[in-house]
């Protein structure tokens, strides 16, 4: 049921980043499920993986008005 490394459904890659959580849904019951929202590293398709799946924290970039 639980798998050790992601494995994105679309391309196959197996590189994850965090994601956000944004809903209601993603935030207060997901983590009863231990579920938590990555992203694929190559698709940039968003799932919903198992808490215990390694995934790298999200590359912050800056603002593209901060830098005007």
């Amino acid at each position: 049921m639980f798998r050790s490394r992601f494995h994105c459904p679309d391309c196959g890659g197996s590189a994850a980043y965090r994601s956000r959580r944004r809903t209601f849904l993603e935030k207060y019951i997901q983590p009863f499920f231990l579920l938590k929202p990555v992203r694929c590293a190559n698709c940039y398709l968003r799932v919903n993986a198992s808490a215990f799946i390694p995934a790298r924290d999200r590359e912050h970039r800056p603002h593209p008005q901060a830098a005007a």
